[in-house]
């Protein structure tokens, strides 16, 4: 995307600069001032400034990204040259453009609002110049001011490159700025200005920005227009099934049969290949089902450490069920990289047939996992707690522990002298605190800090950045595979932490035996919810099921062998919930010795 925007504003400068040395050399031959009324692009009065900028831009036009990067030292050569040349504004879109292709948004800001100034905000490099604040805005997130900035623009600037690179940010910042409808209007004008050889991009980049509009904003829209043009032409024709393949799309991906209803109802002529599946999905093919003996697993990928998380639970629900091999069915769905996937990926395993779902690698997950499993009545097994004020339910159960219990449990045996802190990963501190610090940031100084309590994934940089030092340091169970030095405070749970000399128990031991390393945490909370869901569901009828009423029984029998299931357990001295819903678990700290 970057490189062809490029291309488009190095071509409309190109056209720029050959306007200015044309009107320059028009004002020097001709004697009549005619010629001349007040020109809004700037007139050099050198020659030799011409000449050197027109080479610059030519190759700036013409060049690749890198290319574009490496000619900031001409540019900077020119204006150093020639300070007081009026061609100087143009330079300085130059520059700004490549600052913003490096991502220094500040100063691609700074840049072209010098050069909107010094051409008294009239011509077009004032336009060019507003164009990239514009872009600059959206990229730091600010995109309704984006939007303020672009849409004036739209109809003015002459060169067609320019128009292409102008309508691509303004529908996304009016995508950014959650103005939908908007948007698609401005898809219309984009495709309207796009020549025969650009309709293929402009396709291309069109589907990409439909697809980051939400399903439940979007489908209003295309009814509307459905009912404003039923019988669409050209662009709106292109628009209008950019939008259908979208909804398509997110309706199988959900296994949504209420949006798959209204596509049948609303573009059925536009569904072409696919009218099939969605009219199957539309009639119940895809609603929520049970098949037994199904699991299902959500996989997060929305940040480095849930995708660390992830990766250790999968290894072990799949040793807990014995996978592959055994009679156990998983199914997993992953969140697609962001928050709102969490419930795409939840609705998508239920549709897929699981009686329990295993959810919930941190907090935010695990609040939305519980507030699904509340409103569709299927138990879910979340791997950390929930957000404090998320109601209980039948159909909720929590195996992961607490962070604060176990901060609480590192801190009492810490050492009073000196200043204690707590290092834990986003989410599990409470940053409002002084003595609270994030795994990715430390203190800056261990000087006056007598004892650290780390539950979190930097037990091992905590470790190496303390020793030597005479800060005592206790560490949570998420320890990661780190061998803990003697004297090192370490809370327990369970089997945990794991001896890897001695496993314990023979479970344990048939893990090392299968894998190079002892269990981690997150393996092993994995591995406990699929042996506790397994007995949840190998108790269900063998014959799959999608009548609602039979679909809601089964669910409620999985919960409630879920509760009652007993089973020996890694991560904690109990058996199982003992019937209640959130996992009892004795947390003692000792010396590593």
């Amino acid at each position: 995307m970057a490189r062809s925007s490029g291309n488009s504003l190095g071509r409309s400068i190109r056209a720029l600069a050959a306007f200015a040395v044309a009107l320059a050399c028009a004002s020097a031959c001709d004697g009549s001032r005619t010629i001349v009324v007040a020109p809004t692009v700037p007139l050099s009065s050198s020659i030799e400034a011409q000449t050197e900028l027109r080479g610059i831009e030519a190759s700036f036009a013409q060049s690749s990204r890198a290319e574009r990067l490496a000619l900031e030292k001409r540019l900077l050569a020119f204006q150093k040259r020639f300070p007081e040349d009026a061609l100087g504004p143009v330079a300085d879109v130059m520059l700004a453009w490549i600052a913003l292709e490096r991502g220094d948004l500040g100063r691609a800001t700074e840049l072209a609002s010098r050069a909107e100034k010094q051409t008294d905000l009239l011509g077009t490099t004032a336009e060019l110049a507003r164009m990239i604040q514009g872009a600059a805005l959206r990229r730091s997130g600010k995109a309704e001011a984006a939007l303020g900035k672009l849409l004036p623009l739209l109809g003015k600037l002459l060169d067609p490159h320019a128009r292409t690179f102008l309508n691509e940010e303004t529908t996304a910042s009016a995508i950014g700025a959650k103005h939908h409808g908007q948007a698609i209007e401005l898809m219309l004008v984009w495709l309207h200005e796009a020549s025969f050889e650009e309709r293929s991009e402009v396709r291309a980049k069109l589907a990409e920005l439909v697809a980051s509009i939400p399903p439940d904003a979007l489908t209003p829209i295309l009814e509307e227009r459905r009912k404003k043009y039923p019988e669409p032409q050209s662009e709106e024709l292109e628009v209008q099934k950019a939008l259908v393949a979208r909804l398509s799309d997110a309706a199988i991906s959900a296994h949504d049969q209420k949006l798959a209803g209204r596509l049948l109802g609303s573009a059925m002529p536009l569904l072409g290949t696919g009218a099939d599946e969605i009219a199957e999905l539309a009639q119940g093919a895809g609603g929520a089902r049970v098949e037994a003996p199904t699991l299902g697993l959500v996989l997060p990928t929305r940040s480095l450490e849930a995708r660390r998380r992830g990766t250790q639970v999968v290894s072990g629900v799949m040793f807990g069920l014995g996978l592959p091999g055994s009679k156990a069915r998983l199914v997993t769905r992953d969140d697609l990289g962001r928050d709102t996937g969490i419930e795409d990926a939840l609705e998508g395993l239920g549709a897929d047939g699981a009686a329990i779902v295993i959810a919930g690698v941190d907090r935010e997950e695990a609040t939305i996992a519980a507030k699904f499993a509340a409103r569709e009545s299927i138990p879910v097994l979340l791997l950390h707690p929930p957000a404090p004020d998320v109601a209980d339910s039948p159909f909720v159960f929590v195996i992961g522990e607490e962070p604060e219990r176990v901060r609480k449990a590192l801190v009492g045996v810490l050492p009073s002298k000196g200043q204690t802190v707590w290092i834990g990963d986003k989410g599990s501190v409470d940053m409002a605190q002084e003595e609270a610090f994030e795994c990715t940031r430390l203190p800056p100084s261990w000087r006056g800090i007598g004892g650290a309590a780390v539950y979190g994934s930097c037990v091992s940089d905590v470790l190496l950045a303390t020793a030597g030092t005479s800060v005592k340091v206790a560490v949570g169970l998420d320890l990661g595979g780190v061998s803990l030095p003697q004297g090192t405070l370490a809370a327990t749970a369970g089997a945990y932490p794991i001896d890897p000399k001695a496993p314990s128990p023979s479970s344990i031991a048939e893990w090392m035996r299968l894998h190079p390393d002892p269990p981690s945490l997150w393996a092993g909370l994995g591995r406990d919810a699929a042996v506790l869901a397994w007995v949840g569901v190998e108790g269900l009828p063998t014959q799959g099921t999608r009548d609602p009423k039979e679909v809601k029984s089964r669910r409620e029998q999985a919960a409630a062998a879920l509760a009652a299931a007993t089973r020996e357990l890694w991560t904690t001295e109990a058996k199982g919930f003992g019937g209640e819903r959130r996992m009892p678990r004795g947390i003692l700290v000792r010396e590593v010795r």
